[in-house]
């Protein structure tokens, strides 16, 4: 099974996250896989956005929940990495499924905010996109929502480390896929992992050193910042534009 290239919030170590220019650069890079956070604003539209607050890449006080969709328009949501991004605006999930749901990709939708599960989980099913997307979240709550709601949607559970007792878990909620940080995780676990039937989706792989750890330890994804560089591990070139 070839290893899924998820640009995580896009090529975010180049491009400002979860914008719709980190998404298309992901794609220039040979990502095969988007990795994206789902929240939902003051008015009930699910946007793009991976923190608890806004302050880090908006510069403002607050969370998503607090603003309306129109009053998080008129904010910045890229001058935070530099002033070339200035005017960056957020994304809303259905503007995500209009520009990418049609490309042959593997969508990794995070859940952020425990309530949004229904929601998000119709308009991946109006775009057409339920056989390309699998849901993640840490949230165990969201997870229980996602499988009470879809008894056969793709789900995978964020979490530090694979241990027995998450897989115990995993099994009786039917959720085929556990995603664990890749520096906790040895040889041994992938095999109680792999013995027990699950796929195995790597994140925190912050340095070359932690993709080269992912590759040795042959999960089946890992989301991560550059992408171009995992394309060039895996014998990809990017796209010329």
């Amino acid at each position: 099974m070839p290893v899924i290239n998820y640009a995580h919030r896009g090529a975010s170590a180049y491009y400002p996250e979860n914008t719709l220019w980190a998404f298309y650069e992901g794609l220039q890079m040979q990502a095969d896989g988007i990795e994206t956070d789902i929240q939902r604003t003051r008015d009930g539209v699910l946007v793009l956005h991976h923190d608890d607050t806004l302050e880090r890449v908006a510069a403002k006080k607050g969370t998503i929940s607090d603003y309306t969709y129109a009053e998080l328009l008129k904010m910045d949501f890229g001058a935070f990495l530099d002033e070339r991004f200035v005017g960056e605006s957020i994304v809303t999930l259905e503007e995500f499924f209009i520009h990418f749901g049609a490309k042959r990709l593997t969508f990794s939708l995070e859940i952020k905010q425990y309530g949004v599960e229904e929601q998000a989980l119709n308009l991946v099913n109006a775009y057409g996109c339920r056989e390309k997307v699998i849901f993640t979240s840490f949230i165990w709550d969201s997870i229980r929502a996602l499988r009470n709601l879809d008894r056969e949607i793709a789900l995978g559970y964020l979490t530090e480390r694979i241990t027995p007792e998450t897989l115990d878990r995993l099994e009786a909620a039917h959720v085929g896929q556990i995603c664990p940080r890749v520096d906790t995780v040895d040889a041994r676990d992938m095999r109680m992992a792999r013995e027990r039937g699950f796929s195995v989706r790597f994140w925190g792989v912050g340095t070359e050193e932690l993709m080269r750890r992912a590759l040795e330890l042959n999960g089946d994804g890992m989301t991560i910042n550059f992408p171009d560089k995992l394309s060039a591990a895996l014998g990809k070139s990017a796209v010329n534009r």
